[in-house]
């Protein structure tokens, strides 16, 4: 195990917040979350496909004058 620096208003936060949940520490609870929040964000980048089209991201882009034509 690998030991994280938090700020001390986050642990506050977390504190407070694993008080309405079925986690027995605040520990336990920051694992699950930032395991949550990574697969998430893994799971986004494997299938950029998914949600926006690559083509529809490139039209946005292209219409808020990002990019050229």
């Amino acid at each position: 195990m690998t030991d994280v620096t938090l700020s001390e208003d986050l642990v506050e936060r977390l504190e407070r917040r694993v008080q309405h949940t079925d986690f027995e520490s605040a520990d336990d609870y920051a694992e699950f979350v930032l395991s949550e929040v990574l697969a998430r964000i893994e799971h986004d980048v494997e299938r950029p496909e998914d949600g926006a089209s690559r083509e529809a991201v490139r039209d946005r882009l292209q219409s808020l004058g990002y990019l050229e034509e």
